[in-house]
């Protein structure tokens, strides 16, 4: 009997255990629906958020197409050249004359640049003094040039009278002239005395620049 009664003082402290037990199995951690994702990860295969900017990929970067080189460029062979006066002669000790470039080609093209001008005793002949020095005055710009239409350089050279004995003048019968960025001369005829002493009395050149019947 004694036994009996100690058996049903314990059966209702069993059922209790028990309860607590399955209460605390795990149930309070899930999400309504199925089990809840870490805050910090995404769902595999979620789509990309709107607006996310692109990868370039292939893109070619700007002005990659007919922006470079030199196609376009008056090459020798293509331009006559002549010379002629320039407005108003001379001042101050000094003659100006007009290096003349036609377009002789088919094609527009274009110059940039100063020319390489020098005095020569002839067609193919020796040069004299040292190379006309650029007249950095005037900015070079770039001169588009249409078939059989001109541009110019002007040239300045000093009167031998400037220098004195120090200037050793000579007579020579032009100059010898390089397009900008070519290596290719031509004689342009254009007699004159000049200093033949190295750096004296030197000759200027300018840009090649529009006209004179552009």
């Amino acid at each position: 009997m004694t036994r009996t009664r100690a058996l049903l003082s314990i059966a209702p402290l069993a059922l209790l255990l028990g309860s607590a037990a399955g209460c605390g199995s795990g149930g309070g951690s899930a999400a309504p629906g199925g089990s809840a994702l870490p805050a910090s990860r995404e769902p595999t295969g979620a789509p990309p958020v709107s607006g996310a900017p692109e990868p370039p990929g292939g893109a070619s970067p700007t002005g990659g197409s007919g922006g470079g080189g030199d196609s376009g460029r008056c090459h020798h062979g293509e331009v006559r050249l002549a010379v002629g006066e320039a407005p108003g002669g001379g001042a101050a000790g000094s003659q100006y004359t007009w290096i003349v470039l036609t377009n002789t080609s088919s094609r527009t093209c274009t110059f940039s640049g100063y020319p390489g001008v020098s005095w020569v005793t002839g067609d193919s002949g020796q040069q004299v003094n040292e190379p006309a020095e650029r007249d950095t005055a005037v900015s070079p710009q770039r001169v588009e040039l249409a078939p059989g239409k001109a541009a110019h350089a002007q040239v300045r050279s000093p009167q031998t009278g400037n220098f004195g004995d120090e200037c050793q003048p000579v007579q020579v019968r032009g100059y010898r002239v390089y397009l900008p960025d070519e290596t290719a001369a031509d004689f342009v005829p254009a007699p004159q005395t000049v200093c033949s002493a190295d750096g004296v009395g030197l000759a200027q050149v300018g840009p090649v620049v529009a006209g004179p019947s552009q």
